[in-house]
């Protein structure tokens, strides 16, 4: 989450010079909203009746970029350019970072193909079997639930962002730039 909010400020910085205007607070606000929107899955699910364990879930609703991203743009670049290229970008940004180390990736080419993809680094949670390291995996959306109960962490939170994990410390040290570069940005 915290890499998400990184993101989605350093890219409203990167929009703004791009389109060449100066950087106001509802833009960066609006940056780390588009990062963290597709996440609302996330509350459906919870609200639904899922929980933390079974939370790779949640990545069947929004998680689709293939849909996502150019419904987004599409439905934002009537009112601005600069507002649906942000939204493009936090959200690419989002699904690259959803693809590369934890869960079980999401569906990159839904509704072509309902497979999950993860890329490189694959976290292996503690006491349970370990997965072969590759630098790509592909997962059939049929398996994912016995994969995440074979191979899956019940407790991650606790076991990523509330320990020093080279997740969470990657996470926070991208957070930490980003607010550096903020504030250099409105000094």
């Amino acid at each position: 989450m915290l890499l998400d909010i990184g993101a989605g400020i350093l890219a409203s910085i990167f929009v703004s010079r791009f389109f060449g205007f100066n950087l106001a607070a509802p833009f960066v606000i609006g940056g780390v909203v588009f990062s963290l929107l597709m996440d609302a899955d996330y509350v459906f699910h919870l609200a639904r009746g899922g929980n933390s364990k079974d939370a790779h879930k949640h990545r069947d609703l929004l998680h689709l970029p293939f849909l996502y991203i150019p419904i987004g743009v599409l439905l934002i670049s009537p009112y601005s350019r600069a507002w649906a290229v942000l939204f493009g970008i936090c959200s690419f940004i989002h699904f690259l970072h959803d693809s590369v180390g934890l869960g079980w990736g999401i569906q990159w080419l839904y509704p072509l193909r309902k497979d999950h993809y993860t890329f490189f680094y694959r976290y292996q949670p503690p006491g349970k079997e370990k997965l072969p390291r590759r630098k790509f995996y592909i997962w059939r959306h049929e398996d994912i639930d016995v994969l995440a109960k074979k191979y899956g962490d019940e407790d991650w939170v606790k076991n990523i962002y509330l320990r020093w994990h080279p997740y969470a410390v990657i996470e926070f040290l991208v957070f930490l730039f980003s607010l550096l570069v903020l504030f250099l940005n409105f000094r």
